[in-house]
């Protein structure tokens, strides 16, 4: 029986779907505040939201750290790499129903600013018919950020609304334009004019040194006036503090968000004071796509009881090296 440790209370989802496929294993969903109990007595780690730092790395019993999902920036690789752990995830692929999922959330962000959901439900609420005046899609500009299997499942969803799609992908390439229909695809060095033509801004980026704060001060200046931002990828992409400035200012439409600078988000969080339409970091959180994800996790656990490495383990190599 192999021990399995998911982080956090609030990922009752997480449990079902893998005891769908690891009816055999003990599998404990752990709040916060009692993790320190049970790292050393668990054979796999699944972060969820919490940060397998050195210290947790250093206290846990794990052979592996694995996400349910893709993200791996709170975890600690290097110190799990040390102590021989492997550290693993389950990328999204347009053949899964991950990135589809997400892609689906950012179409539901732009529904949703575009007709002023928010005043809408009020407004029925209080009897008052017929308004608000909404924004239609059709002949609107969307730029894309970040073209992995997040941006193309958009793009290729978006196409049905009749809008402009513009791209940007760290190394653009014509046959991919083509193959998606985009209007424009560019590199880094194109964000400026992306910027200038979006009416919505859709980022669909991990979070590496160079995107990190991809979205700042300048950034949200040169967005189109009135624009929405949606933000599907990570929060560390856009400076917070920015973004509620820009929020502030009433230069910036209004924003969509799955994901924060900080989570848990702070509820009181001054960027919740203007039109923002936020999600507890739901998008990937789907049937289809929590099914898939557990397969291959489990998938994974059963190699580890068969004395097998994981596949998509991140730190395969390093391990390799160091033992032998």
């Amino acid at each position: 029986m192999v021990k399995i440790l998911i982080c956090g209370d609030s990922f009752q989802h997480v449990v079902v779907s893998l005891r769908k496929h690891l009816p055999e294993d003990e599998i404990t969903l752990c709040p916060y505040s009692r993790l320190w109990d049970y790292l050393p007595k668990t054979d796999v780690v699944i972060p969820a939201m919490f940060k397998v730092d050195a210290r947790a790395i250093d206290v846990t019993s794990a052979r592996m750290v694995h996400q349910f999902g893709v993200g791996l920036e709170g975890v600690d690789v290097a110190a799990a790499t040390r102590k021989g752990i492997y550290v693993a995830n389950v990328p999204g692929s347009l053949a899964t129903s991950n990135a589809v999922s997400v892609a689906e959330h950012a179409i539901f962000f732009m529904l949703a600013l575009a007709r002023r959901y928010p005043l809408a439900r009020e407004n029925l609420e209080n009897g008052v018919w017929g308004s608000p005046l909404g924004i239609g899609l059709r002949g609107k500009t969307v730029g894309v950020l970040g073209m992995g299997n997040i941006g193309q499942a958009l793009v290729e969803r978006l196409r049905g609304f009749g809008m402009r799609i513009l791209g940007i992908k760290r190394h653009p390439s014509p046959d991919m334009a083509d193959r998606l229909g985009l209007d424009f695809l560019g590199g880094p060095e194109d964000l400026a004019y992306v910027l200038g033509q979006s009416d919505f801004l859709v980022l669909a980026l991990p979070v590496t040194e160079e995107t990190r704060g991809i979205i700042g001060e300048r950034e949200l200046a040169q967005l189109k006036e009135r624009a929405f931002i949606i933000n599907v990828g990570r929060g560390p992409l856009i400076d917070q503090d920015s973004l509620v400035r820009a929020l502030a200012s009433g230069r910036l439409g209004g924003a969509g968000l799955d994901v924060f600078r900080d989570e848990p988000v702070d509820p009181r969080d001054p960027i919740f004071d203007y039109n923002v339409i936020a999600t507890p970091h739901v998008g990937g959180v789907t049937d289809t796509s929590y099914d898939e994800i557990a397969r291959a996790l489990a998938a994974n656990v059963d190699r580890l009881r068969a004395g097998l490495p994981p596949e998509n383990c991140v730190n395969l190599k390093e391990i390799i090296n160091s033992s032998g």
